[in-house]
């Protein structure tokens, strides 16, 4: 990281990377051009979109893998985290096997009569979320157990007693006691979705352009390190304020 911080502000110069005269140039390049903060907004709304989805699918399962009582229950919290053993780069070219032109999608509706001819999946924003979710998917749930599993289930008992519907007592205490994870959990996936690289580039190519694909062009395809070090920095301070903004919020609250 302290390398990183010195080289975003050195000038660049093509086929020897920098002269090590200091600059702030590579910065208003990154934060002065509209089209980079076009893509720094974008990447943010798919790690969001991301985000939100991940925690709809994940706090249902977390749920149940709290309440169910089964000699069962250890089986099926591993199969949640399966899919962690598996490489990323591995799990998105198995989504191109669904996704693509002749993939599994496009076959079933064509077979099915739905659509006369393949549909554009891959390559695209939808592809990008969907691989995202899949790969963010066990980090939302891990937290969201974590803090389930504190829930006392006499208070849950106790709303009952007082005549809560089930709707109630999800809303008006099962849902505010996880809190703790459910900021966690979102935390942790909007990061990391924030600042993902191979699933995007994967499953967006060239037509679905994040923050992470241009440091990554910047540092391997143009030698550019100086503006790669800059995105890179800038991406960790995003992901870093963010955390910083939860952690302090939490602090007043318990103040």
């Amino acid at each position: 990281m302290i390398l990183l911080l010195g080289y975003s502000f050195l000038h660049f110069v093509p086929g020897k990377i920098t002269d090590y005269v200091p600059t702030l140039d590579n910065y208003r390049r990154l934060l002065g051009d509209l089209f980079y903060l076009k893509v720094i907004g974008e990447t943010a709304v798919l790690a969001l979109e991301v985000t939100l989805v991940t925690l709809v699918l994940g706090f249902p399962v977390a749920l149940y893998l709290t309440r169910v009582a089964t000699r069962w229950k250890s089986l099926l919290t591993y199969l949640v985290f399966l899919p962690l053993m598996v490489g990323i780069v591995v799990r998105a070219y198995g989504w191109i096997i669904i996704l693509g032109r002749q993939g599994v999608i496009n076959n079933a509706l064509i077979a099915s009569a739905v659509i006369d001819k393949p549909i554009a999946l891959l390559f695209t924003p939808l592809a990008v979320v969907l691989g995202l979710i899949e790969v963010a998917l066990p980090f939302m749930i891990m937290p969201l157990i974590a803090a389930l599993e504190k829930v006392d289930p006499h208070v849950e008992e106790a709303a009952r007693a007082l005549g809560a519907t089930a709707l109630q007592r999800f809303v008006r205490v099962t849902l505010p006691l996880s809190k703790p994870g459910i900021v966690s959990g979102s935390l942790f996936v909007f990061s990391m979705s924030l600042t993902a690289y191979a699933v995007p580039a994967l499953l967006g190519g060239s037509k679905v352009k994040t923050i992470a694909g241009f440091a990554y062009d910047a540092m391997l395809v143009g030698y550019n390190w100086p503006f790669g070090a800059a995105i890179g920095l800038f991406m960790a301070l995003l992901s870093g304020a963010i955390v910083y903004g939860y952690l302090s919020a939490a602090a007043r609250e318990q103040a």
